[in-house]
């Protein structure tokens, strides 16, 4: 448990130290990548923190800061008007694309792993997710 959790305690050193020079959080960064990496680009805001598995104040604060920015908006579900949905803008895409290169300058954390290692690394980890009942 101590070395996964050591290992987890120096990766986030190392991406939250990156994503300062952009003016990110991780939250912010990971709530951006999951809206690039929605099907249409868009996700409703509930499905935001289930997906990231942080509490629904943590999204709203992080959606705040990045739509204060103009990074993401906000927009009204065409068929349910009780759902919101966030969407990055274009200046949202082009910071993303530019926060991600500078994590893969660094390896996401892992600088100095390789990437066999890497490789290994998150199959095993896919694996024992999957048998502890994460398959997210």
């Amino acid at each position: 448990m101590a070395a996964v959790l050591r290992t987890h305690q120096a990766m986030c050193a190392g991406i939250d130290t990156v994503l300062r020079g952009h003016d990110l959080t991780r939250t912010g960064y990971l709530l951006m990548s999951t809206l690039m990496m929605s099907r249409d680009g868009t996700r409703p805001l509930g499905q935001l923190g289930k997906h990231l598995m942080v509490h629904p104040t943590t999204v709203t604060l992080a959606l705040d800061q990045l739509e204060k920015r103009q990074l993401l908006r906000r927009t009204p579900h065409p068929t349910d008007r009780r759902t919101i949905l966030a969407s990055l803008t274009p200046a949202g895409a082009q910071l993303l694309d530019e926060a991600t290169k500078s994590l893969a300058e660094v390896e996401y954390g892992l600088d100095g792993v390789g990437e066999t290692l890497s490789v290994q690394l998150v199959d095993m980890l896919r694996d024992v997710r999957a048998r502890i009942g994460d398959a997210g």
